[in-house]
């Protein structure tokens, strides 16, 4: 089972929050959890879903800067290069998902 489908919810709430971690307040990333869940598809645990997308968000404010994320939210669609590297960074998480 491939997990491509969520890690396109990351995207869009990616580009609207601050890069690394150390920045993100724990509104913020709480904010971006709760998204990621309720955009998820159906047949995923609510605790599946909250690991993944917390380790998610971690991911993805570790892998890009500040500037690529404000690039990313510009580009429609986004460049494939940085989708690619979207779904390296929160590929690590895709066990989350596993019962």
């Amino acid at each position: 089972m491939t997990y491509r489908h969520l890690l396109a919810l990351a995207l869009p709430l990616a580009v609207a929050l601050p890069v690394a971690a150390a920045e993100w307040s724990d509104n913020a990333k709480t904010e971006f959890v709760q998204q990621c869940i309720a955009g998820a598809p159906a047949g995923y645990e609510e605790p599946q879903l909250r690991a993944y997308c917390d380790c998610a968000a971690t991911k993805v404010s570790q892998e890009f800067s500040e500037a690529e994320l404000q690039e990313m939210s510009r580009q429609s669609p986004p460049d494939p290069a940085m989708q690619q590297r979207l779904v390296n960074a929160s590929s690590s998480c895709s066990g989350k998902l596993k019962p």
